[in-house]
């Protein structure tokens, strides 16, 4: 019967190694050692496939993600599997040009993709599942309630639009002092207030951050506004302009 054993070539090892990582070279190095008859061999190289696989995807974890963007997404699974054919042709080569050499079977190039490709669901699966148990609980209800009165607040503050072109500079003026602006100074102690909550996301953080310039943007219109209709003139139209375009710029990255 020892001539009738199948292994997996170098190369089949390799693609499996591209698509599963280490943890996939693991299993079809195993797999071959215990064709060879190195079964103490075989349990070694798939322990290690296995930390080597965790160690590398932990690492890559911790690279930040504006640097992960700049690496090209095949330079990692490239570098990895050049590796393990490395260490392949190190352990098993001489074994494998000798079957080889004999006419001896090899499983096809493709089971071994399809082992590959198992061993990357199961780590995703694993990865995933370890982000959603990592995930720290935090009080989403009580920013959502935050957020309730924030877009109360604002709806009563834009009034202001309406109000402009209907109701005397006086009551517009009035508005925005004792209204419009105090509603979007209080709107910004809201989301200061968000940011104290224990373990919020930080793309909450960061949301939070545009929030506040947002209503910051809010209160300098209205400054102006409240300025040019006290003066009755138009003098400050352009710089309306350009607070007006800052606004649009921040509400179009809060859409992101």
């Amino acid at each position: 019967m020892e001539e009738n054993k199948k292994l997996y070539s170098q190369n089949a090892i390799a693609v499996a190694t591209f698509f599963g990582g280490p943890f996939a070279a693991g299993i079809l190095i195993r797999k071959n050692c215990i064709a060879l008859g190195n079964e103490r061999q075989g349990f070694n190289a798939l322990v290690i496939g296995i930390i080597a696989t965790f160690l590398l995807f932990g690492g890559i974890l911790m690279i930040p993600e504006s640097a992960m963007e700049k690496v090209p997404n095949a330079l990692i699974p490239t570098i990895y599997t050049a590796i393990i054919y490395v260490i392949v042709d190190k352990l098993q080569g001489k074994e494998l040009k000798a079957h080889k050499a004999g006419n001896g079977l090899f499983y096809s190039n493709w089971r071994a993709t399809g082992v590959g490709a198992v061993c990357c669901l199961i780590l995703v699966a694993v990865i995933l599942g370890g982000l959603w148990l990592g995930t720290k609980d935090w009080d989403s209800d009580r920013y959502n309630a935050k957020m309730e009165r924030f877009e109360l607040n604002e709806s009563l503050a834009i009034r202001l639009y309406d109000m402009i072109e209907e109701k005397p500079v006086k009551e517009v003026v009035e508005f925005i002092e004792e209204t419009g602006i105090p509603k979007w100074k209080e709107n910004i102690d809201l989301v200061k207030e968000t940011n104290e909550i224990p373990d919020i996301p930080s793309e909450y953080v960061k949301s939070n951050k545009l929030l506040i310039k947002y209503c910051q943007l809010r209160i300098r219109i209205y400054e102006m506004i409240a300025k040019s209709l006290n003066e009755d003139t138009d003098a400050y139209s352009e710089e309306l302009d350009k607070l007006g375009i800052e606004l649009e710029k921040v509400m179009e990255q809060l859409k992101e």
